[in-house]
């Protein structure tokens, strides 16, 4: 890209941290690995001890606490949200665990942050760990969390108490950011050459593709592609550069 280029260029991983700025959320230098898109997991914004009074108000939210009944269950006690999930796969684990040994059960609240741009904004999709052993992750146990939290205490981070009253995770939207329409160069692409199927593939080109920025990003499969957004005023700009690029391209194979 040329450094002379009158379009300014935002970054999706920058977008990411100006969001996680503006509610004080902290996050690490470099994204989660084997994510195709940037993603980032926040530090906790809140710590929970599963005091009495705390698991009273998480058993009337369905949670139970207490040891396993079976071996090697039995060595564990568990926070358990009982979501009725019939598969074992993973992604459906919906308990909390701690060795019996354990007389500190906590658990915190981090939000994991990636750009959505139908949203129009950063999701934060809350996750829950702690001191346990093992943990949930099963999305609806977790958000039952969440409401079980804002429920007992005060004083919780916005977020938190945004994503109790939410059916879907929480979003920080564009505007809020102060970068209201900004979109990325791959739907700007779309919407001007889409209905244009040797355009696409030559923008898909690795080797011919004219076309700078590059629309859509390149990588290998588990590389992380942080793909660039363009400001709404300099929409406009973007696509007579790229029509531009496109004519000096045909204009090279007709001087052949």
């Amino acid at each position: 890209m040329s450094n002379q280029s009158p379009i300014t260029f935002v970054k999706e991983s920058f977008l990411i941290s100006r969001a996680a700025e503006l509610h004080e959320l902290t996050i690490p230098a470099e994204s989660r690995k084997h994510s195709d898109y940037p993603e980032f997991d926040t530090k906790p914004v809140g710590t929970f001890k599963l005091d009495r009074d705390f698991i009273a108000t998480l058993q009337k939210h369905g949670f139970t606490f207490g040891p396993g009944t079976k071996p090697p269950h039995n060595e564990m006690v568990y926070l358990a949200g009982h979501s009725n999930q019939r598969g074992a796969e993973v992604f459906e684990s919906d308990c909390w665990a701690w060795k019996r040994t354990e007389t500190d059960f906590q658990l915190d609240i981090r939000f994991r942050l990636r750009v959505s741009e139908g949203k129009r904004g950063v999701v934060c999709e809350p996750h829950v760990f702690g001191n346990c052993s093992g943990g949930a992750l099963h999305q609806p146990t977790i958000d039952n969390f969440v409401k079980a939290v804002v429920a007992h205490f005060s004083n919780l981070h916005v977020l938190i108490m945004t994503a109790a009253n939410v059916e879907t995770p929480p979003v920080i939207h564009w505007s809020e950011i102060g970068l209201g329409g900004i979109r990325s160069v791959g739907s700007l692409f779309d919407e001007l050459c889409g209905r244009n199927e040797k355009v696409m593939e030559l923008a898909c080109s690795t080797s011919l593709s004219p076309f700078d920025p590059v629309p859509y990003p390149q990588g290998t499969m588990w590389e992380v592609k942080d793909r660039l957004f363009v400001l709404e005023t300099d929409q406009p700009k973007l696509f007579r550069q790229w029509r531009k690029q496109l004519q000096t391209f045909k204009h090279s194979f007709i001087q052949l």
